[in-house]
């Protein structure tokens, strides 16, 4: 494990409109964003513990339809984890030797609307990479072969340049000692170990934990850049999708997402 990738996926203020809800319970679900064209699902088609596409569109006041198509990915609730990426996004993990072994933290704009609650960047789930496939044609072969239905891989697949999945260990691995039974999932609950945003701040001014993140001064491969680096402080800036961490540089960072694993997921 070298690198571990902060991936934003899900609604944002561009791509849906709304933050994705946190419930009463502590359940929360990532809303995948629109697709204008033909895609394996819609959102009526999703199903999260039990509450509808639909329903979950209805709690955010979505713009979308649920007859409107979503890009449904990651799917980190599947038997298969899959991610897949694309165009300058892509050539940013190759650039950055992003590889087998390395771990994705996916993270999303969160929000408890029943309860007035304040818009967070929030963690939501997890995938170690075992094997990445890149081009349509050999991407579309491995989901035949799977019985596996993903948007990088479906219909037309020539809007996606650099088109690329990253497949799911079966187990979290480290060192190929086995440390948590799952490769890829969601967080069961929300909880603040997983909340970026600093409390009482903007969803963008984030606060690590210094537990881990202190002397981390070269940590940031991408985008990314401390703001206070002795209060570990980050403000996030602009919607990239990746930003790209040399956990060799700071192997407690390495114990920060592992702990994160273990403890919620």
């Amino acid at each position: 494990m070298r690198r571990l990738i902060l991936s934003r996926k899900g609604f944002d203020s561009k791509a849906g409109g709304s933050a994705s809800p946190i419930f009463n319970d502590g359940s929360f679900f990532s809303i995948p964003i629109p697709q204008n064209h033909c895609s394996p699902k819609k959102y009526k088609d999703l199903d999260f513990n039990g509450i509808s596409g639909s329903d979950l569109l209805k709690e955010v006041s979505a713009k979308v339809k649920d007859t409107d198509y979503c890009h449904y990915d990651p799917l980190l609730n599947e038997r298969i984890g899959i991610f897949g990426q694309a165009s300058s996004s892509q050539t940013e993990l190759k650039n950055n030797h992003v590889g087998p072994g390395d771990v994705f933290l996916f993270f999303g704009w969160f929000k408890n609307f029943s309860a007035d609650g304040r818009d967070l960047h929030h963690l939501f789930g997890w995938l170690q990479i075992d094997k990445i496939i890149e081009g349509s044609k050999k991407i579309k072969s491995y989901l035949r072969e799977n019985n596996i239905q993903h948007p990088h891989g479906y219909g037309d697949t020539s809007r996606f340049s650099n088109n690329t999945i990253y497949i799911a260990k079966k187990r979290l691995e480290l060192n190929k000692r086995k440390i948590f039974d799952r490769g890829h999932g969601l967080f069961r609950y929300t909880h603040t170990d997983l909340i970026l945003t600093e409390k009482n701040k903007t969803r963008s001014r984030w606060k690590l934990p210094s537990k881990y993140f202190k002397d981390s001064k070269d940590l940031f491969l991408n985008r990314m850049k401390w703001e206070n680096e002795d209060e570990s402080t980050v403000f996030y800036r602009g919607f990239g999708q990746e930003f790209i961490l040399d956990i060799e540089k700071n192997p407690n960072v390495r114990k920060w997402a592992i702990n994160l694993i273990k403890k919620y997921g």
